[in-house]
């Protein structure tokens, strides 16, 4: 796994004041290692080079979707392991310093009963991987499956998270206090706040279990908390029209009102396909990173297109003047399962095995036994035209 010097500051933060409810340290610093008297000649010093800027590199995935036959692919004698779907990009997780992932579901776990679509629950392994094998560090849990199992199973949810530290997760609460608590979480000294809004709800849900992009009292308060406690506020926005690559007028309206009230990078969940990625100019001169949608990550949709993600990444550098957003890049991904045209004309969707995530690039192979017709590149370089030309994108 990565090493990380990263904690969570705050579990919330009221007004202007950082309140430490849950700090805890990533790992003890690295030892400094002295050269022997051997290695060095005092009559002769080497001149020290210029340190060049620190620099703390994010990745962010879309939807976590764990369907019925994702759930069945998952589950062990005793328990379930989510962990073992993200083998082929162990590497890009390994290399980022901080994770966004967006939690589709409830993880209430088997006491509210595990299903899949349409009304989701997972185990409570599935947080646990998403933390303790995926990485995920900032978590979104506002979204339209959010209250699928009412307040109870949001709570349940969080109470999963609360043993996961060090982790930031917002948007689905417990309470009008947690709803207005902003976390703060600090990675090798770049305090990063994650604020999450959702376009509705699914199920009915009071306002204050879930945060709604619709709630403009909510929206400013949270927004001017996080910009005052955080060098970067990342504001994670669940979103747009589904299975549309094209980004709409509620989107874009709520992007700019992001950015004006200081968001450094917005990070677009739930049309389940990729849209956009763009910069925009702000209010106060700066600008703001967008990710209309990152598609999904983890699921057993139908379509290729559903079945393509990205790990977005992007720097925070950090200067003279603070810390600034450099370098957006995107690898995409494809979710493969295997299929048969007998099973999937018997329309059995429980018989999807052998589960696993790809840069898409390197997914020519997998793709071949499929029934969608096109290679890595094809879909790879139809990727990158609705990426854009603002982010580059890579192979892995």
């Amino acid at each position: 796994m990565r090493t990380r010097r990263a904690r969570l500051i705050a579990a919330s933060i009221a007004g202007a004041a950082l309140l430490g409810l849950g700090a805890c340290a990533a790992g003890d610093p690295e030892p400094v290692v002295k050269p022997s008297p051997a290695a060095e000649s005092p009559a002769t010093p080497k001149p020290s080079e210029p340190a060049g800027p620190e620099v703390v590199h994010v990745i962010a995935m879309g939807d976590m979707l764990p369907h019925d036959s994702v759930n069945l692919n998952a589950q062990l004698e005793g328990g379930w392991d989510y962990g073992q779907f993200f083998g082929g990009i162990r590497a890009q997780l390994d290399a980022a310093d901080v994770a966004f992932c967006n939690q589709e579901v409830p993880s209430a776990g088997v006491e509210f009963g595990i299903s899949g679509y349409p009304v989701f629950n997972a185990p409570v392994e599935f947080a646990r991987d998403l933390h303790g094998a995926v990485g995920c560090d900032l978590v979104n849990l506002a979204n339209n499956h959010a209250a699928d199992k009412g307040p109870a199973g949001i709570a349940a949810t969080r109470a999963v998270w609360d043993g996961l530290v060090p982790s930031a997760v917002a948007g689905a609460n417990r309470s009008a206090e947690e709803q207005r608590a902003v976390p703060v979480f600090e990675a090798d000294g770049v305090r990063i706040a994650l604020v999450s809004f959702a376009e509705y709800s699914n199920a009915p849900i009071d306002d204050v279990s879930l945060n709604r992009m619709g709630d403009a009292a909510l929206v400013q308060d949270l927004m001017a908390q996080a910009r005052a406690n955080a060098d970067i506020v990342v504001v994670s926005a669940h979103w747009g029209t589904e299975d549309s690559h094209e980004v709409n007028g509620q989107q874009a309206a709520f992007a700019q009102q992001l950015a004006d009230l200081g968001a450094d990078v917005v990070l677009g969940t739930g049309p389940h396909v990729l849209q956009a990625a763009t910069w925009l100019g702000r209010a106060d001169g700066g600008r703001t990173l967008v990710w209309y949608s990152l598609g999904n990550m983890l699921s057993t949709q139908l379509a290729l297109d559903q079945l393509t993600g990205v790990i977005a990444g992007f720097d925070l550098v950090k200067g003279e003047h603070g810390v600034s957003v450099e370098n957006p890049t995107a690898i995409p991904t494809y979710m493969h399962y295997d299929w048969t045209p007998e099973q999937e004309a018997a329309g059995d969707l429980l018989a999807r095995t052998n589960l696993s995530i790809t840069p898409l690039a390197a997914s020519d192979d997998l793709l071949a036994r499929t029934r969608f017709g096109v290679t890595a590149q094809q879909q790879f370089d139809a990727s990158a035209a609705i990426l854009g030309p603002e982010v580059t994108v890579l192979a892995e």
